[in-house]
């Protein structure tokens, strides 16, 4: 018998657009303190990644 996930249309289309629905249900299965921190530890990542390329561009010559 096929499981309710492959039978929904929409799951189903998800997956061939190339959504990982494991690693969905994957974090899904973690607290809700978990989900946080990564999701806290992934914004400061990107804010540093941020901070850096605007430092970097500073420094390139301005074209005119």
């Amino acid at each position: 018998m096929e499981s309710a996930r492959t039978l929904d249309p929409t799951l189903e289309a998800a997956r061939l657009a190339g959504f990982d629905l494991d690693l969905i249900d994957t974090n899904l299965a973690l607290p809700v303190e978990e989900r946080w921190r990564q999701h806290d530890m992934a914004l400061a990542l990107m804010l540093k990644f941020e901070r850096a390329r605007i430092k970097r561009d500073t420094r390139l010559p301005r074209s005119a």
